[in-house]
């Protein structure tokens, strides 16, 4: 492996737990995938507010980007026959949504969700 481009993983620089075996390693990571998956499938209606705090700078911009996402989907299910665009879920703006974080607050927001 290329050290210049690629950092080693330790324990000092993930929050992860770390498996002693490969099926340990895919056990905690097929669970935390699920997890994840089911809360995008069920996510809290003030979701942004639980994990960035209410009312703060940071918290207003992600609502704010949240709000566009939500308006763009009313407005083109509202405008086209099409199956696919009519059939868009709130699952698939979380995970838009998510794609649009820096890797601080996916960070973050992942945590949240394995604690709950």
């Amino acid at each position: 492996m290329n050290n210049k481009l690629h950092a080693q993983m330790s324990t000092e620089t993930t929050n992860v737990k770390h498996a002693t075996t490969p099926s340990e390693y895919a056990f905690h990571e097929s669970n935390a995938i699920i997890t994840f998956t089911y809360y995008a499938n069920n996510f809290h209606y003030d979701f942004i507010e639980r994990v960035w705090g209410v009312d703060t700078m940071l918290s207003n911009h992600l609502q704010s980007k949240w709000d566009v996402l939500v308006g763009y989907l009313t407005v083109a299910r509202k405008e086209t026959d099409n199956r696919f665009i009519k059939n868009l879920t709130g699952t698939e703006l979380f995970y838009k949504f998510y794609m649009m974080l820096d890797s601080s607050n996916k960070e973050l927001l992942n945590e949240f969700i394995l604690k709950q």
